[in-house]
Formats: C-alpha cells, sequence, structure tokens
C-alpha cells in the first residue's frame, strides 16, 4: 500500500523524511476528490485535476479548503511557525469531510512542532513516485542526498501565498 511521506525541514536547511502515513490515496487523493464533488468540477483521476487545483487562492474555495489543498501540491514546505494554522485547517477539513488520513497526520506535525532543530515540514504526497527532497545520490556514501532549502530553489511557502489572518477566522 503506498503512503503518505512526511518531511522535517531541518535547521541547516536539509529535508529529510520524518515518517510516512499509509494509505495515501487518503491524502491528497482525498482532498482532491472531496473540493471535486462538493464544487462540482468534474474532474477525476482519470482527466485530472486542473479545476480544483486551478482553484487554490482563486477564492473559489473557504480559507481552511484552500490551505488543505495548498498542502498537496509538490514542493510546499510550512514553516514551524505555521504548523498550528495548517493543523486548525486540516481540523476543519477533517470535520467536514470524512475518510482522509489527516488526523495521522496531525499527530505527526504535533512530534515535529517539537524536535529542537526542525523549521517546517514537508510531503511526498505519494510513495509511488519519486521523492521530491532530494539533490540526487552519493555513490561514494551510497545515500541520498537531501533536498537543501539553502541551496535549492524549487521548494514554496504555503502561507507565504496564503493570507494567515484568514485561515484563522
Amino acid at each position: 500500500m503506498s503512503s503518505t511521506n512526511i518531511h522535517v525541514v531541518r535547521e541547516n536547511g536539509d529535508v529529510e523524511i520524518y515518517a510516512e502515513v499509509k494509505n495515501s490515496f487518503a491524502g491528497a487523493m482525498h482532498i482532491w476528490n472531496s473540493l471535486n464533488n462538493k464544487y462540482d468540477f468534474r474532474d477525476s483521476i482519470f482527466n485530472g485535476f486542473e479545476k480544483t487545483w486551478g482553484g487554490f487562492n482563486n477564492n473559489v474555495y473557504e480559507d481552511f479548503e484552500n490551505v488543505a489543498l495548498g498542502s498537496t501540491f509538490d514542493d510546499v514546505i510550512v514553516k514551524i511557525e505555521d504548523i498550528q494554522l495548517l493543523i486548525e485547517a486540516y481540523e476543519k477539513y477533517i470535520n467536514e469531510f470524512n475518510g482522509s488520513n489527516l488526523d495521522s497526520q496531525i499527530e505527526i506535525f504535533k512530534q515535529i512542532e517539537q524536535e529542537a532543530d526542525a523549521i517546517g515540514i514537508a510531503w511526498c504526497q505519494t510513495s509511488v513516485c519519486d521523492d521530491l527532497w532530494d539533490f540526487g545520490y552519493d555513490e561514494e556514501k551510497d545515500e541520498l542526498i537531501p533536498y537543501n532549502i539553502y541551496k535549492g530553489d524549487n521548494h514554496w511557502f504555503l502561507f507565504d501565498s496564503i493570507d494567515a489572518k484568514e485561515v484563522q477566522a
């Protein structure tokens, strides 16, 4: 079974896998399907989710939905100081839409908050694709080279794109 991989961003900028949550279809795909159904976009896994994704930050969704959707996108990071806003959005999402794995993700977010050198979180929404959070492979050390937010420019910060005050309302 596939999983959603949760990563921690360390003070040194390295993005490292932290934990996995079973059943990736109960993560991002659940969010996309739920929003697609609620707003009757008629998107699907077969024809893509362009309408669903395109509503992000375009005044289509309620604030908590916008946050949940944004958290499913590639290369997104949530800074440690914004994790509570993410948790609040996920809790609202869970209350409206049944069947996700977001409650398990929240528990991991709370653990990461307690890590002394954690500065953020990131995702690989499904374990069946390539990991977005590495710079390649070090043949000499026989290990992955972690993505580093201070050296790479393929990432973005969710709450830098969303007005956090709106999420709390």
